[in-house]
């Protein structure tokens, strides 16, 4: 069983409109220095799958080629990025996840035994923990049923 993480974001040349709304939304909390939030869909595939599979995946289910791009097991932050990861807390139905698994078996790959998704949002500015945690609180997550991790800039 191997466990891949794909990430699914716009292409550096495509406005992500949801990062554009995020940072008005972190201005109308009062925070200010944030200069720019780009966000991705994050898949964490569980099976038996080989890379040709999982590359296949991310080409014609998880990402639009006109617009989307796709990393698989990689880390993609620069050195002033602050980057924040939102998923379900275990035992939480995940519909998307769900979707995903059946668009998967549709393709003729049956090797998948679970797909869990998630957000990873990816802030540059002038930024602290404090602020960090007040934007994922009360804009990016919903404690009941999610929860988040970050990782300042390196």
């Amino acid at each position: 069983m191997k466990n891949w993480k794909v990430e699914v974001s716009y292409k550096p040349d495509v406005p992500d409109a949801v990062g554009m709304g995020i940072l008005q939304d972190i201005v109308d909390l009062g925070i200010n220095g944030v200069e720019s939030v780009r966000t991705a869909a994050i898949y964490w595939i569980e099976g038996m799958l080989d890379e040709i599979a999982i590359h296949r995946i991310g080409n014609e289910l998880l990402a639009d080629p006109i617009t989307q791009q796709y990393l698989i097991d990689q880390i993609q932050t620069t050195e002033k990025e602050w980057t924040i990861e939102v998923q379900y807390k275990p035992g939480v139905t995940d519909a998307v996840g769900d979707s995903t698994v059946k668009g998967i078996n549709d393709l003729g790959i049956s090797e998948v035994s679970r797909v869990r998704t998630g957000k990873k949002y990816c802030l540059t500015g002038k930024l602290n923990t404090d602020n960090i945690e007040n934007i994922s609180k009360r804009l990016l997550m919903n404690d009941v049923i999610q929860s988040y991790s970050y990782l300042p800039p390196s």
